[in-house]
């Protein structure tokens, strides 16, 4: 990183305030990493700040934790919430605070919203492998774009102009080196050092947007592959478009091969995380934007994937038939295989994204924030079970397609069959839901 050292000073120099962690968490930090420390250390350092205390305290008084009695002090308060969750609330409330002051071309409910969500994944992955601390990847997630903010809030003009082709599709790292010669991942590691906060930690948001190779001497740590993982299947993005290449696909796989993930464990975290998002959002006292904001960049999200679908359809409607007509070449079948596999991605995304809208639904409804008065919610609910199931009736007609016997393949009837199963579930799609009504 010597090679930035000019571009890293100009930051340090433009925000002074970034040089060092308030007083505050530094010292809620290195209480935290001390296995000796109590409740009393934490709370006592904690009280230094006002915001902060009412804060926790009101957290800990919140719904959310269910103590049933009132806590009023902030020991209890410490015990209630866990020390691993006040650090976390904490460092999220500090830059939150720092960085919400600055004119921005990136819109921080955006920011905030993928922020979280990936931090939440990847404490859910993180579990899921069975690392011992599972918080640590909570932290690495919520930070890990924090570059993002420093090197806009450093250059201003030249960021806005890259941001414009990012919002396009393309890649806003890249777009960075070419015109810093690092990124922001690589600026929020930096900075997260200058914070003395753990290694671990810095190294994971550093290697966010690593390449991921099957070599195991190029791969990065654990915790940094699950922030990768969790970074790329993220439901929410800053970006308004992010296309989903093939190599974020085959280096989804490496990921989930490398953690030892399997594929039904990744879309089971996948249907929570709309719903977890809020809630921690909600509990860090966070602004992600209204749930009919959330709702409506989850609808924009399944019709992307709805459109890429009838592309990836549209264009390998020509392979299909030629290897119909090939007999099927042990070539062909292994194009045939990668097809299936690209569009089971999708469809679980879609899957994942469907089912995250009902769970917001009916988290609304039973928390009083969405009134049902014309039964609009029910008509909504009904649209999105149809949804899944139509989907699952596509998934499985494609996972016929790499189960059959190379002689089925034959018949040249057969495949058009299929296609046009295929074409009649993906129609139904498009009929109008009771959201757009």
């Amino acid at each position: 990183m010597g090679t930035n050292n000019d571009l890293f000073e100009k930051i340090l120099r433009d925000h002074q305030e970034l040089s060092s962690l308030p007083q505050t968490l530094t010292e809620v930090i290195r209480i935290s990493r001390d296995e000796g420390a109590s409740a009393s250390d934490l709370a006592a350092v904690l009280m230094r700040d006002p915001a902060l205390t009412v804060k926790t305290l009101r957290l800990a008084n919140s719904p959310y934790f269910g103590v049933g009695r009132e806590i009023s002090s902030m020991v209890q308060a410490v015990m209630v919430l866990g020390t691993k969750s006040v650090t976390a609330l904490a460092l999220s409330a500090s830059i939150y605070d720092l960085t919400d002051k600055w004119q921005s071309t990136i819109d921080r409910n955006r920011f905030w919203r993928h922020s979280i969500c990936v931090a939440v994944s990847a404490r859910n992955l993180a579990e899921k492998v069975g690392m011992k601390n599972s918080e640590e990847a909570f932290v690495a997630g919520l930070l890990h774009d924090i570059g993002l903010l420093i090197l806009e809030g450093s250059f201003p003009d030249k960021y806005a102009r890259l941001w414009e082709p990012a919002e396009a599709g393309e890649s806003i790292h890249r777009l960075e080196e070419n015109v810093w010669g690092t990124n922001h991942a690589r600026v929020g590691q930096f900075l997260l050092e200058q914070w003395n906060i753990p290694k671990s930690i810095c190294d994971a948001v550093g290697s966010h947007h690593a390449d991921i190779s099957h070599s195991p001497e190029d791969l990065p740590s654990q915790l940094s592959q699950v922030v990768i993982l969790a970074n790329q299947t993220a439901h929410f993005t800053i970006v308004k478009s992010r296309p989903c290449s093939a190599t974020t696909i085959e280096q989804t796989d490496i990921l989930c091969e490398n953690l030892k993930l399997q594929q039904a464990e990744l879309h089971k975290n996948s249907e929570a995380l709309l719903r977890q998002t809020t809630e921690e959002a909600e509990f860090l006292d966070i602004d992600i934007g209204s749930v009919s904001e959330l709702l409506s960049e989850a609808n924009q999200i399944l019709f992307s994937q709805y459109l890429t679908l009838d592309k990836l359809l549209r264009e390998n409607r020509t392979m299909q038939r030629q290897i119909a007509q090939a007999r099927i070449e042990a070539a062909a079948l292994e194009t045939l295989k990668a097809i299936t596999a690209t569009f089971n991605h999708y469809i679980n995304n879609a899957i994942g994204t469907i089912l995250g809208r009902a769970q917001l639904v009916q988290t609304d409804i039973t928390g009083g924030r969405l009134i049902d008065s014309d039964d609009n919610a029910m008509r909504s609910m009904d649209v999105i079970i149809k949804g899944v199931n139509t989907i699952r009736s596509v998934m499985n007609e494609l996972l016929e397609l790499s189960s059959f016997d190379t002689t089925v393949y034959y018949e040249d009837t057969l495949i058009i069959d299929i296609e046009k199963k295929i074409e009649e579930q993906l129609a139904s799609l498009e009929e109008p839901s009771a959201f757009a009504q």
